[in-house]
């Protein structure tokens, strides 16, 4: 038996005791930023005075910045057009390995359209792509990081999306799974800001279509607007010594702030802007904007967060539409809430096991006809191909 269960059954007794002391106190911090919701509920000029003074003090300041709507506010979803399309891209990756015999990336994006209205079937399209073999290495003579092939993937899918061909009938929403912000690792500003500016490009290209687009994130754990709070408790002479690593309300998330609020099946919380040195590079009308969203069933709400870039904030009729359209989606899911077409992005783009060793024979092949050296797998990696069945000694 691998794991002890006598050794971890010890530990239940504290460990659960530590849950619950957890919880109490994040309890006590979620009342405390729920009372500061409804206090500066439209104070909205003072909590954006506070982000701009922050935002000069502190370094790296991320946070919730309100827009035009109260802090409390729930906006009901309204009605669905007869017909309208909806497409969703999702991907993932191989990523590089030392232990395999060649070091290779493939990045494998699953894209699905819906006419909602139309009778017809979903039309699917997969795009997979080998990345060139320089780019798979780094000029301090390492290898691409899991991060970076990551961001790599999140801008295949957009621009699998600004690619999509033929009249999409309108109106069109285009979602991925996951935010529409994108980070980085500290070591590799320098593709980051490659990406990130490509990245730009696309989003501009899907307004230039009117294709509205979104991120939707599954069980968010986001604080921004508790950091928002935050920052209405410090006077300004305590804002320089600020410090985002020990917070007031650290633990409180704003799915839980605004569950109490999202109650019914397509309400939607406030809009806000998001506040952070990356999301400074959206500017405009691509600038970075969440709401929550309760996309569960009657009694049993569940929240989501949806990112949309600017231009589609500042339309309430797009919003809307998002909120009506995404608890279509989710509800075709059942008791477990989820966007339809995502998933199905999703099991287009998954890369099997079979699939992974087909690809790396098939370069490991045109390798040999090419004459290029091959190195052998580590014995690490031998092993665990191994059925395990074979690996124990047997007298």
């Amino acid at each position: 038996m691998p794991v002890n269960l006598l050794e971890i059954q010890k530990k239940l007794n504290n460990f659960s005791a530590q849950a619950a002391a957890r919880k109490q106190k994040l309890a006590n911090r979620q009342r405390e930023v729920s009372n500061l919701i409804e206090g500066y509920a439209d104070r909205l000029d003072d909590l954006r005075g506070q982000v701009d003074r922050a935002a000069s003090m502190i370094p790296h300041l991320r946070c919730a910045v309100p827009r035009n709507e109260a802090l409390n506010t729930v906006i009901p979803m309204p009605g669905l057009p007869k017909q309208f399309t909806v497409v969703a891209a999702d991907g993932s990756q191989i990523n590089p390995s030392r232990h395999a015999q060649v070091e290779f990336c493939v990045i494998n994006v699953g894209v699905v359209k819906m006419v909602r209205g139309s009778g017809l079937t979903p039309e699917i399209q997969t795009h997979s792509q080998l990345l060139d073999y320089d780019s798979v290495f780094l000029p301090s003579g390492g290898m691409i990081s899991e991060g970076m092939v990551a961001l790599k993937r999140d801008l295949s899918e957009r621009e699998a999306l600004a690619k999509l061909e033929g009249d999409l009938q309108p109106p069109a929403i285009s979602m991925t799974d996951g935010p529409l912000e994108l980070y980085r690792e500290p070591q590799e500003t320098s593709e980051f800001a490659k990406t990130l500016d490509r990245y730009l490009d696309v989003l501009a290209s899907l307004r230039d279509q009117g294709l509205i687009t979104l991120g939707y994130v599954d069980k968010p754990g986001s604080d921004l607007i508790g950091r928002l709070l935050e920052l209405v408790e410090i006077n300004e002479d305590d804002l320089s010594a600020y410090s985002q690593r020990r917070r007031r309300f650290a633990g409180v998330s704003d799915r839980q702030l605004m569950s109490g609020l999202l109650l019914n099946p397509g309400d939607r919380s406030a809009l806000f802007a998001i506040y952070s040195q990356t999301a400074l590079r959206f500017r405009g009308d691509l600038g970075l904007h969440f709401f929550y969203l309760n996309v569960g069933k009657p009694g049993k709400p569940h929240l989501a967060r949806v990112e949309v870039p600017g231009w589609v904030a500042g339309d309430s009729m797009l919003v809307g539409l998002i909120q009506a359209v995404l608890l279509e989606q989710a509800s075709i899911m059942g008791t477990r809430p989820y966007p339809y077409i995502l998933h199905r992005a999703h099991e287009e783009a998954v890369v099997t096991l079979p699939e992974h060793q087909h690809v790396e024979e098939m370069i490991v092949a045109e390798f040999q006809r090419r004459g290029i050296p091959i190195d052998e797998k580590s014995y690490k990696q031998y092993h665990k191909d191994l059925d395990s069945t074979k690996t124990r000694y047997q007298a």
